[in-house]
């Protein structure tokens, strides 16, 4: 397992065609702005990848118009998942498709200690 370098990371995404972004359950804005502002630095950096953000926002931050992608317009092949902000996999909404091993590969970014039952391939 690599760890700690934002090397890590970009290399990670640079790998992967499809990238799908999750977030924390009872998402926050700091969590909702670290997810769909990361899918648009990715989309602005690699324009031909599919980025791709789960969950939902239960009508929190109505006003930022977030789109949330359903599971079955989302291309898994050749995919990376990003959790960021989560420190387990209890704490991460949609889990079930990082349980299910649906993606390829899988990418934790936070900064939170790593307790989680979900094996992530890089960490940063």
């Amino acid at each position: 397992m690599k760890i700690n370098s934002s090397k890590i990371a970009r290399e990670a995404i640079e790998k992967y065609q499809n990238i799908i972004i999750f977030h924390h359950i009872r998402p926050d804005g700091d969590c909702l702005g670290s997810q769909f502002g990361l899918a648009e630095l990715i989309r602005d950096n690699y324009p031909d990848k599919k980025v791709y953000c789960v969950g939902n926002n239960y009508n929190s931050f109505e006003f930022m118009d977030f789109k949330f992608d359903k599971f079955e317009d989302i291309d898994f092949s050749n995919s990376l998942a990003i959790v960021n902000d989560a420190s387990s996999g209890d704490r991460i909404e949609e889990a079930q498709l990082l349980y299910e091993n649906k993606t390829t590969a899988k990418l934790r970014i936070d900064h939170h200690p790593n307790d989680s039952d979900i094996k992530y391939d890089y960490l940063w």
